[in-house]
């Protein structure tokens, strides 16, 4: 019986570390079904392409119309999952992600790499909605975090933010800045 040093690793694992390769899987899947859906990327794909380098299991696009989100997905032959409640294509969880769970719709498209994706002022926005309320979604303000390191941002960034986030948003770069 292999141990986990010695096991292959699964199909989820491979997508997310093939993220860190020169070549990602995950970015040729995001880009096809962003492509066939004219939905925007936004979550860990959208964090990745925005300059910090992590890894995810999953696509999650932006849906202004799930319906018409769906059937565009299962017309590229994405199949639903009634176990796990989502689309999958090529074994990897596409979510569709709407206004109701990010706060409102994007107001500024992106493409990078190839691939069309929320604005980094949206993306940091969606974050921060998502992340400042809720423990759960901890990885949300993590992803902040390390877009303020990385990208870098600073203070000023706050001005592109909505007023009710700005004060969070200069606490976060306070602390990664040390001050």
């Amino acid at each position: 019986m292999p141990t986990a040093a010695t096991s292959s690793p699964s199909v989820l694992d491979r997508w997310a570390l093939s993220l860190l390769s020169d070549d990602p899987e995950l970015l040729r899947l995001a880009r096809k079904v962003a492509e066939a859906t004219g939905a925007p990327v936004i979550g860990g794909i959208s964090v990745f392409l925005h300059g910090y380098r992590r890894t995810t299991e999953d696509v999650d696009l932006f849906a202004a119309d799930t319906q018409e989100l769906a059937a565009a997905l299962r017309d590229l032959g994405a199949i639903w999952n009634e176990s796990e409640r989502q689309l999958e294509l090529e074994g990897v969880a596409i979510h569709l992600i709407t206004a109701d769970q990010t706060g409102s719709a994007p107001v500024r498209r992106v493409e990078i790499q190839g691939v069309p994706t929320v604005s980094l002022a949206d993306l940091i926005r969606f974050k921060l909605h998502s992340g400042l309320d809720r423990p759960e979604r901890a990885q949300d303000l993590a992803d902040v975090v390390e877009l303020i390191r990385r990208v870098p941002l600073d203070s000023r960034f706050a001005a592109g933010l909505p007023r009710e986030q700005r004060g969070a948003f200069r606490k976060l770069v306070a602390a990664v800045r040390g001050g």
